[in-house]
């Protein structure tokens, strides 16, 4: 490769990222996949008591702790809370003494991949208070925003241009046309180096983006540990390395050509460690998809960059040809390897056929859908106009020289939307309604002289939090003369009782965590020993869905 080319090269990496970066910057911030379905109590809610527990319900597990779910007063002071997530439920104990007035839950989990979402909501207890702090969210996206997805960008490019390269250079490259393997060997490093930046950056920014500490997040120890050491994104950083250094050997003899390739397939399996595809299921069918896709996508990638090198080069006229005759042969397979593996991610990945034109993940698709699709037209008329032609004519070889530097920029383009694709939501814009019956559970039944607050979430088939709240007949809490006793009864399948254990949460407060194994209608016995000759007991009737 000479020195021009190769300055070339350099400039249109930049200026592809750098476009790429600046739509970014005019683009809303990513999200997380997890979509909150529901609350209880839901948004402006006026309440004549103070509930319980509340609850937020979403499409998936979540992850929550108590800095990242609060339950704030009107002033925006924090309130203690204790917050519990529960498979796809996230649940915070409310103090039992709330004075009148409005509440705010600032909630942000950290859904199954490891994206964050956040968002609030307000309720009131009585009379609402005449001012409330405002929770609306910052508009545009942030400097960490724009860093998590630009880095994202450079990963891609560099591990699928390093990857590609590699398997170019052992694999379809002809041994008459070794005389590229040098300047091949230079543009490897390039990638990689490019891979290098993005996974370090990357690393920090997804610790800062993850626990919204902002810039500063960037640069602090302990987040970039607890992203290293206990996040997917640390796992595959590690991956990354250690394949890219294992692609950069010379590979001058079989077993260095092995190791060589052997790195760049681990290089590239460290993509879906920390993809969408960790989200959505069966796994062996998204995961074993996406890892196809990817390998796919870097032989093309490499195979093309590869191509433009040599037929740039003095390599014999009958090397040139064969090494081009191989590369069209491989990427026969691998078009139709892209076309399938990444119809089956886009069918487990996309919440609908709608989200294609309503989200920005599914216009991003269909863009890099658009160009794959022009590089495939080019690909077909080289392989079936100029390949047959390239060993004894000249002019065929100039024009597809031409042609695959063509196929080499809209590739590139197609693996930088790939990086901006991997950053955003698939379901951000996109509104997944839930049934009301897949709100929790929540009665208000007369319990002897006093009443009891008996709730369930998430009411469906799985784990589930039983949380009860005993009043006197004044309203004040009741501690009862003996824990409370819980069974759970399925009357049209003849199951049960089941008789969970009931945890004290508190005064006249109670947890229940409890399997429900099928969907119906269940009966929920709650027996009191109120006093010593008093022991009231009620039924509530709880509708699991599947």
């Amino acid at each position: 490769m000479t020195v021009p080319l190769l300055r070339r090269t350099v400039l249109a990496l930049v200026a592809t990222v750098a476009g790429v970066l600046l739509t970014l910057a005019s683009a809303a911030p990513a999200t997380g996949h997890a979509t909150l379905l529901g609350t209880a109590p839901a948004d402006g809610d006026v309440l004549t008591t103070p509930p319980a527990v509340v609850t937020l319900t979403f499409n998936e597990p979540v992850q929550a702790d108590d800095d990242g779910v609060r339950l704030l007063d009107a002033a925006g002071d924090p309130l203690p809370a204790p917050v519990r997530a529960v498979d796809d439920t996230v649940e915070l104990t409310v103090p039992p003494d709330l004075p009148e007035g409005s509440y705010i839950v600032d909630w942000s989990v950290v859904s199954t991949d490891g994206h964050p979402v956040g968002g609030a909501f307000t309720f009131s207890v009585g009379q609402p208070s005449t001012e409330v702090r405002d929770v609306a969210p910052s508009a545009g996206p942030s400097l960490v925003d724009l860093l998590h997805q630009g880095a994202q960008v450079f990963v891609y490019l560099g591990i699928l241009g390093t990857s590609g390269l590699v398997l170019f250079r052992t694999v379809l490259l002809d041994p008459g046309a070794r005389l590229v393997d040098a300047p091949v060997q230079r543009l490897t490093t390039l990638f990689a180096a490019a891979a290098l930046g993005g996974l370090l950056l990357y690393l920090a920014a997804d610790g800062a983006w993850r626990t919204g500490a902002g810039v500063p997040g960037l640069v602090d120890p302990g987040t970039l540990w607890d992203t290293l050491t206990g996040t997917p994104v640390g796992l595959a950083t590690v991956v990354a390395l250690v394949g890219l250094v294992l692609a950069l050997g010379t590979g001058a003899t079989p077993a260095g050509r092995a190791l060589t390739c052997a790195g760049a397939a681990l290089a590239l399996l460290s993509l879906p460690l920390a993809g969408h595809s960790r989200s959505f299921g069966p796994a062996w069918l998204v995961l074993g998809s996406d890892a196809v896709h990817v390998l796919a996508g870097a032989v093309w990638f490499g195979g093309v960059l590869g191509l433009v090198i040599t037929l740039r080069s003095s390599a014999p006229a009958g090397a040139a040809a064969r090494t081009v005759g191989r590369f069209s042969t491989a990427a026969l397979w691998v078009v139709l390897a892209l076309g399938a593996t990444g119809t089956v991610l886009a069918w487990r990945i996309l919440p609908g056929l709608d989200a294609l034109t309503g989200t920005g993940y599914g216009l991003t698709l269909l863009a890099k859908v658009a160009v794959v699709a022009l590089v495939v037209v080019i690909a077909g008329w080289n392989r079936y106009r100029l390949v047959p032609r390239v060993g004894d004519d000249d002019g065929a070889r100039a024009r597809l020289r031409r042609t695959v530097g063509t196929e080499a920029w809209l590739i590139l383009l197609a693996v930088a939307l790939t990086g901006v694709l991997v950053s955003q939501s698939p379901t951000e814009g996109h509104t997944a309604p839930a049934p009301a019956s897949a709100q929790p559970v929540a009665e208000h039944v007369a319990l002897g002289d006093g009443m009891a607050d008996v709730r369930v979430a998430p009411a469906r088939v799985g784990a589930n939090t039983v949380t009860l709240a005993l009043h006197d007949a004044d309203g004040a809490p009741l501690e009862p003369e003996d824990v409370p006793q819980v069974r759970l009864s399925l009357p049209e399948q003849e199951l049960g009782p089941l008789t969970p254990t009931v945890t004290p949460a508190g005064t006249g407060r109670y947890e229940v965590a409890v399997d429900l194994p099928l969907p119906g209608e269940w009966e929920l016995e709650l027996s009191v020993r109120t006093s010593t000759f008093d022991n009231p007991v009620v039924v509530v009737p709880v509708e699991v869905v599947p």
